[in-house]
Order: structure tokens, then sequence, then C-alpha cells
């Protein structure tokens, strides 16, 4: 990350994204931030919805958070 605003609750030893976490930096839960992922690049990126469901599965899957769980429903 960045800069300091980037890491969640603004905590330079927490090692999630403002994106994952929480205002208190506690990790969201994986379907919220895959739901979320999937919506933005449906209206951002005028993906339908499968695009949308796999880049968003592509993408997590090279954050620390989400990338072993990203990383088996890509395989499937």
């Amino acid at each position: 990350m960045a800069s300091l605003a980037d890491h969640g609750a603004q905590n330079p030893d927490n090692p999630y994204c403002i994106h994952c976490t929480d205002i208190k930096g506690k990790l969201l839960p994986f379907e919220k931030v895959y739901e979320d992922l999937v919506n933005q690049n449906m209206q951002t990126r005028w993906m339908n919805k499968e695009q949308a469901e796999k880049n968003a599965l592509e993408e997590m899957s090279k954050w620390p958070a989400w990338r072993d769980k990203a990383g088996q429903m890509l395989q499937h």
C-alpha cells in the first residue's frame, strides 16, 4: 500500500487495505468485499455479471486476505 491512508484504520501495522476492512480496521467478510467489487465492475467497467464475477475473483486472488478463497473459487 502506497500510503498510511491505504491501510485499514490508517494503521501502518494493519496488513489489509481500507477496501477490505471496516472503519476500525477489522477485515470485512469475503462475501461483502466480493459483492461490492462485482457491483463496481458492472457499474464502472460495463461488465456483465459473469465477467464482473470472474474479474472480481481474479483481482481478489492477488490480495493477501482473499488469495486462498478466491483462488479456489476460480478453479471451480
